[in-house]
């Protein structure tokens, strides 16, 4: 992820208009400003998942696996 230097609302601006250029996704300006505004509290959040020691190598997420049960409606 791209670094943001500490409580900077530009570099916030420039990293959030990045991260939705490179997915592809549209915003307004109204929407870059809010996105940019909550920016770095989710970026220390992020970065706070990734601190602790002991998780640095678990896996963060459950998994879901579909797989097809085929009932006998029949009996």
């Amino acid at each position: 992820m791209p670094e943001l230097s500490p409580a900077s609302t530009v570099d916030a601006v420039d990293v959030v208009r990045k991260l939705l250029d490179v997915a592809s996704l549209p915003a307004s300006e109204v929407e870059l400003a809010a996105y940019a505004a909550a920016y770095p509290a989710q970026r220390a959040g992020i970065e706070a998942l990734y601190a602790v020691p002991e998780a640095r190598y678990v896996d963060p997420a459950l998994r879901f696996r579909a797989e097809g049960v085929i009932e006998d409606w029949a009996h």
